[in-house]
């Protein structure tokens, strides 16, 4: 397996994953993504990668849900 991708969060990004705050709320659902940035349903605002702290079942970002949809 390439050591690059291991790495790379968006290489584990799946559409319908969920997006979880800082703050514990839900964000939405991932709708898309690019190599950069993780695109939701609820909203038009990118979510660049360098905002994600973790990943399993779900997408987990350093930014408050208020910082996302406002």
């Amino acid at each position: 397996m390439n050591e690059a991708r291991l790495y790379d969060p968006m290489s584990r990004v799946c559409k319908q994953m969920e997006v979880i705050t800082a703050d514990g709320r839900r964000a939405g659902y991932v709708k898309s993504c690019t190599a950069d940035q993780i695109f939701m349903n609820e909203s038009d605002q990118p979510i660049p990668k360098e905002w994600i702290r973790r990943m399993d079942r779900d997408v987990y970002v350093s930014k408050h849900w208020s910082d996302l949809t406002h």
